[in-house]
């Protein structure tokens, strides 16, 4: 649409625009100064042939030919008008919609944060200090308090308790912006009787006290405000003050805010949809945000009472069939928390860890600690990267300290505590059977009592931020793919075996070793060997490799890693051969350190002979598991000096394929090995 205006005319006298003013407020005030109607006003601009509408909407948005007419009537420059508007708080406190065809300014959008079509509050000893200006900033729900005066603005007039009438039209009339302008007539009265009493005029009893509940909410608004953060402070807000309101927790507001229950009651205004519109009186909203305020900085344990009680206090909403989730589970009970943001789903789901399914709490994350949120800098989860980096068997260090100490054999623990890690934060984004069914993978002799399965699940959640921090120095998935064909033949074991001055044996002795190389590269169970490495070659061939295992010396040990390190090489692969992930944040683990057992003993009875894992666990009393992974994470020392090999001479390069997935280059390693 063309705005067709009229030549503006220039005033006679200069005119003020003040810092926050509404532009309305201020034509009024100018009029006023000039004894003159708005309506004379608007003719003075060249506005005389523009719409009512377009009238009105000057507060909201200035059209530039509007502005410019403004400008040049009044010599105020038109980015000081355009910041007179409610275009200034676009994307903070209101949404401005885009402007339609055919209309010269654009409206406020019912979306985002509440906001008003119309109406204003305002504070009388402003009005006392400054005659006539109403701020822009009162025509703001969110702004229910003068931060200044430390007092609740007011929603109505104090003589005739009629709301503020805004003047945002072509008034033909004269009056003075600082009176009331509501109608008291009688209803169906011919003409219209105005009430016309001084607003400055109020009472006292509605200040805030310095550092109450309230102000501290408003104070911080106006700091978001200024820093341009505005959006961030209401959209933490609005869901906690929906959710407390449509849980009719007056009582927790009132103790939150300090505001008086009695008083709050009667003043929320009934709501069809729960959460749709700001309480009107602001009184009410000073409760509701004071409230809401202080339960986002009262501290996750603390609020947790709190954020349950008003969760529960609101009846399960109707869930539509089809929805992919039912009453009482973790995205319903999101519902009554509309639009939260992540970090706020996160805080009230939290408060709810102990009602939530096992699955549905590795799933949202709800036993993390405050010390993993304060130890990782991550809060995406990376799920690919999970998937590359977590080996089949979780770490052994790991799985010792997630070990309960149940009846469950090593490798299937090792594993389920692997999907576990993997599925930790993915919500309803589960991706396979395993992960959205978690309490079949961990059963009920790897949770232990109600508060180990807690510490557990706060530690599986440790760890997998910890990889989703990274850096993360192996890809797992990756080493599958090498060819164990070329993996240490016969001559280079004879070879590394005489370094260590070990019997090489005959082949089955090979294949142990070859088993044993294969496994420390991928991580995989014995179940999981490659076809010529597969156990059962003879009736005795898994007591013989657990043999060759238990007899594990650190020389042999470090040797085969050397080879292995030089393999990987070879293959375009720049990874250590092992790495476990380092403890970031140290909680109360539910199991044991990896080497929190006697381990001299141990080392002691394996010189003696022994070789029976049941013996050991008994005389050091631990489990069988612990056993095993003692001795992997730190074999006895024969004490025999090694001959060194340089594998690497021996080892031919395969040449690098540009379309292998081989090669990806990785930041230097943080992680730690355990012995």
């Amino acid at each position: 649409m063309t705005v067709v205006l009229d030549t503006p005319m220039r005033l006679g006298t200069p005119v003020r625009l003040l810092e926050g003013e509404w532009l309305h407020s201020a034509i009024s005030r100018w009029a006023h100064s000039f004894r003159v109607s708005r309506a004379a006003m608007f003719d003075a601009f060249g506005l005389q042939n523009l719409l009512a509408a377009a009238v009105t909407n000057i507060g909201t948005q200035l059209h530039p030919a509007i502005a410019a007419n403004i400008s040049y009537a009044t010599g105020i420059e038109e980015a000081r008008l355009r910041a007179a508007t409610m275009e200034v708080f676009d994307g903070s406190l209101l949404v401005l919609r885009d402007r339609r065809k055919g209309q010269p300014a654009a409206g406020i959008s019912k979306r985002g944060p509440w906001s008003w079509q119309a109406g204003t509050r305002y504070c009388p000893d402003c009005l006392r200090d400054e005659p006539g200006v109403f701020r822009s900033l009162w025509r703001s729900p969110w702004i229910y308090a003068c931060v200044a005066h430390r007092r609740i603005l007011l929603d109505a007039c104090p003589t005739c308790q009629g709301e503020v009438v805004e003047m945002r039209g072509r008034n033909t009339d004269l009056f003075n912006p600082s009176s009331c302008r509501a109608h008291i007539g009688l209803r169906g009265a011919t003409r219209r009787t105005y009430c016309r009493a001084p607003l400055e005029d109020t009472w006292e009893h509605l200040r805030l006290a310095p550092g109450s509940a309230p102000l501290a909410a408003q104070e911080a608004i106006f700091a978001h405000l200024r820093a341009g953060t505005g959006e961030h402070i209401v959209t933490l807000l609005q869901p906690v003050a929906t959710a407390l309101r449509g849980a009719g927790a007056f009582d927790d507001v009132s103790s939150l805010s300090g505001l008086d229950e009695q008083e709050l009651r009667g003043l929320f205004d009934e709501e069809k949809h729960v959460g749709i519109s700001a309480p009107k009186n602001a009184y009410a909203m000073a409760g509701l945000i004071g409230a809401a305020w202080a339960l986002v900085n009262m501290g996750e344990f603390v609020s947790a009472p709190v954020v349950r009680r008003t969760t529960f206090a609101r009846p399960p909403a109707h869930v539509p069939r089809g929805a992919g989730y039912g009453p009482g589970s973790p995205t319903e009970l999101l519902t009554r928390w509309p639009g939260a943001s992540d970090e706020l789903r996160g805080w009230v789901l939290r408060a709810h860890d102990q009602d939530l399914t096992l699955t549905q709490r590795i799933l949202w994350d709800t036993a993390i600690t405050p010390a993993t949120m304060d130890a990782h800098r991550a809060r995406t989860v990376y799920f690919q990267t999970r998937r590359d980096r977590i080996p089949e068997l979780l770490w052994p260090a790991w799985c010792s300290r997630f070990d309960l100490g149940g009846n469950v054999d090593a490798t299937t623990l090792a594993h389920a505590l692997t999907i576990a890690v993997r599925a930790v934060g993915l919500n309803d984004q589960a991706r396979d059977h395993e992960e959205s069914n978690l309490a079949a993978v961990l059963r009920a002799n790897m949770l232990g009592t109600p508060a180990q399965t807690t510490a557990l699940l706060a530690g599986i959640s440790e760890l997998a931020r910890t990889i989703d921090d990274g850096p993360n120095p192996i890809n797992y998935r990756r080493r599958l793919e090498l060819p164990t064909a070329e993996m240490l033949p016969r001559t280079h074991w004879e070879t590394l075996a005489d370094s260590v001055h070990t019997d090489p044996g005959g082949a089955p002795r090979l294949r142990h070793a070859r088993r044993y190389l294969w496994q420390r590269l991928s991580a995989t169970s014995s179940d999981q060997l490659p076809a010529e490495l597969q156990l059962g070659f003879t009736h005795d061939d898994v007591a013989q490799y657990t043999d060759f295992r238990t007899r594990m010396t650190l020389e042999l040990q470090e040797e085969i890693d050397r080879y292995g390190q030089a393999f990987l090489q070879a293959h375009q692969i720049w990874e250590p051969v092992t790495a476990t992930p380092a403890v970031s944040a140290h909680l109360n683990w539910p199991g044991t350190e990896i080497l929190e057992l006697n381990i001299e003993l141990l080392h002691a009875m394996l010189d003696d002979g022994i070789r029976t894992h049941r013996t050991f666990a008994q005389a050091l009393g631990v489990s069988t598991r612990q056993v095993v992974r003692a001795i992997d994470a730190c074999p006895p020392s024969t004490s025999r000096a090694v001959t060194s090999v340089e594998w690497e001479q021996l080892l031919v390069p395969v040449p690098p394929n540009p379309l292998s997935s081989f090669f990806v280059s990785e930041p230097e390693s943080t992680w730690s090995e355990p012995c």
